[in-house]
């Protein structure tokens, strides 16, 4: 799977989840929607969040760093 598909997959995950969990509240369903599509786009920028501070703290340091 390429990286740049990660962060994608990620949040269509979670988007998922927060559906599942609000359809078990009969929540109606547009709202339930709306509130998958909002978790989603969460998902999707704390997957790039996370994947940028993993790779800041994987690079070497350098004499500006010290």
């Amino acid at each position: 799977m390429p990286k740049k598909f990660r962060p994608i997959i990620e949040g269509l995950a979670v988007g998922c989840v927060f559906i599942s969990i609000t359809m078990l509240f009969q929540i109606p369903l547009y709202m339930s929607f709306i509130i998958g599509a909002l978790a989603a786009i969460g998902g999707y920028r704390n997957s790039i969040k996370m994947d940028k501070e993993k790779a800041a703290k994987n690079a070497p340091k350098t004499s500006d760093d010290e």
